[in-house]
C-alpha cells in the first residue's frame, strides 16, 4: 500500500506541475487574497465616515461642538445643511451616513438649564459604520457634556473650578478591552478571512481529485492510491495555512500570543479534515461538476455558519446543532484566541482530536465509496462485455 500511496502523491504532483491549477487555486490564490485582505483592514478601523450638519443654532457653544466632529478621524462632514429635508434625502442617496440637528436656542438653553435636545443620526443599513459612529460619537458628546455641567456649576453656583469639576464627575466610569484594546477590525476579522479562503480551495481542488481512469486496480491499491491523494492535498492547504498566518502576523502585524506549534497542529488538523469530506465527496459523486459545486456550497459560506462573524450563541437551536458539525468551527475561534489571547493547550486539543476523529469518519467513508465505485465500474465492464460476446 505504501508504494501506491507514494505513487499517488507523486501522480499529483505531477499533475499540479503539469496543469498548474493546483497550485493557482490551493497556494496562489489564497497568497494573493490574504494580502488584499490584510491591506483592506490594514487601518484597522473605521474612519472618514461622510457626515452633515444642520445648525440651527449657531452659537459659540454649537461651533464647538461641530468642530469637535470636523478634528475627529472617524468622521467627515461634508455637508453644512439648511434644513432637515436636505439630510434626509443625503441619507436616502447614501451620501452621508451620519448627521447632527443642533436645535435652535441651543446654547441659550444650556445656560438656562433647561435641557435642551441634540439629536444625532445613523444609517442603520450599514451596521459596522453605525456602531462604529455611536461609539465615536458618544465619547465625543459625554466629554462635551462634562465640559458644558463643569462651565455651567462654576457659572450658576460660582464654584471653584476644582470642586466644579469634581461635583461634575462624581461619578466616574471606567472601560477595560481585553486582548483587543482598540477594538481593531483587524485584529477581529482576517485570521478567519484569509484561512476561510484556503479552506476552500482545498475543498475544491480535493473534490475532483478521483477519477475515473483510475478506479481499476486491486483493492489495496485503490485504499493506497486514496490516501495518497489526501496526504498530498493535506499537505498543500497546511502549507498554505501556515503561510496565511505567517503574513497576517509578520506583514500586517497582528499580534501572536499563543504557541506556534499549537496552530500548526490545529491547521493540520483543519487541512485533513477539510481534504477527507472532500474527497469523500468525489468518491460517492462522479460528477466532478456536481462534487464541486456539493463542496462549494458546504464550505464557502463557513465564516457565517460557524459564528466567526456572528456568534453562534445568539443564532437559532438548529444553527447551533449543525455549527459543531462544520471542520471550520473548531478551527477558527480557536486561532483567532491564539492570536490574540494565548489560550492554555486544554482548549484546543479537545477540537484537535474532534477534526482528526471527523477526518478518520470520512475517510472510511470515502474508501466505502471507492469500493462502491469500483464495484459499479466492473459491473458495467462485464456487462459491456456480455453484450458485445452476444453480438459477435
Amino acid at each position: 500500500m505504501m508504494k501506491s500511496i507514494s505513487t499517488a502523491i507523486k501522480a499529483e504532483w505531477d499533475l499540479a506541475i503539469k496543469e498548474k491549477i493546483i497550485f493557482i487555486v490551493i497556494i496562489i490564490i489564497p497568497l494573493i487574497t490574504n494580502l488584499l485582505i490584510g491591506y483592506e483592514f490594514s487601518k484597522g478601523h473605521i474612519d472618514n465616515i461622510p457626515m452633515a450638519v444642520y445648525d440651527q443654532d449657531n452659537s459659540s457653544l454649537s461651533r464647538m461642538i461641530v468642530k469637535q466632529f470636523r478634528e475627529n478621524e472617524i468622521f467627515d462632514i461634508r455637508y453644512y445643511l439648511d434644513n432637515s429635508l436636505e439630510m434626509k434625502k443625503l441619507f436616502d442617496e447614501s451620501k452621508i451616513r451620519v448627521g447632527i440637528i443642533i436645535p435652535k436656542d441651543f446654547n441659550k438653553d444650556v445656560t438656562e438649564l433647561k435641557s435642551p435636545t441634540l439629536l444625532m443620526i445613523y444609517d442603520g443599513s450599514h451596521m459596522p459604520i453605525a456602531a462604529a459612529a455611536k461609539s465615536r460619537a458618544s465619547e465625543i458628546l459625554m466629554t462635551l457634556k462634562t465640559g458644558i455641567s463643569i462651565k455651567l456649576l462654576e457659572g450658576k453656583l460660582n464654584l471653584p473650578p476644582d470642586l466644579a469639576k469634581k461635583t461634575a464627575l462624581a461619578v466616574r466610569f471606567s472601560n477595560k478591552t481585553l486582548y483587543n484594546p482598540t477594538g481593531s477590525y483587524k485584529n477581529f476579522l482576517n485570521m478567519g478571512f484569509g484561512t476561510a479562503i484556503v479552506q476552500s480551495a482545498i475543498a475544491l481542488m480535493a473534490a475532483s481529485a478521483i477519477r475515473s481512469h483510475e478506479m481499476k486496480g486491486k483493492k489495496k491499491n485503490q485504499i493506497g492510491n486514496l490516501m495518497g491523494k489526501v496526504a498530498f492535498y493535506t499537505l498543500m492547504g497546511w502549507l498554505s495555512l501556515l503561510t496565511s498566518i505567517f503574513l497576517q502576523n509578520k506583514l500586517f502585524k497582528i499580534p501572536f500570543r499563543g504557541n506556534l506549534l499549537h496552530a500548526v497542529l490545529l491547521s493540520l488538523g483543519l487541512a485533513l479534515s477539510v481534504t477527507a469530506f472532500s474527497i469523500m465527496i468525489s468518491t460517492w459523486i462522479r460528477e466532478k461538476s456536481i462534487a464541486t459545486a456539493v463542496c462549494a456550497i458546504i464550505f464557502v459560506p463557513n465564516t457565517i455558519m460557524i459564528g466567526y462573524t456572528w456568534p453562534v450563541l445568539s443564532m437559532p437551536k438548529p444553527y447551533q446543532f449543525l455549527a459543531d458539525f462544520y471542520p471550520f468551527y473548531h478551527y477558527a475561534d480557536n486561532l483567532r484566541d491564539l492570536f490574540l489571547k494565548g489560550i492554555p493547550p486544554i482548549q484546543i486539543y479537545g477540537d484537535i482530536i474532534w477534526l482528526i476523529s471527523f477526518s478518520v469518519i470520512t475517510l472510511f467513508m470515502a474508501m466505502l465509496g471507492t469500493l462502491r465505485y469500483k464495484t459499479a465500474f466492473y459491473k458495467k465492464a462485464i456487462k459491456k462485455e456480455g453484450e458485445n460476446i452476444v453480438l459477435s
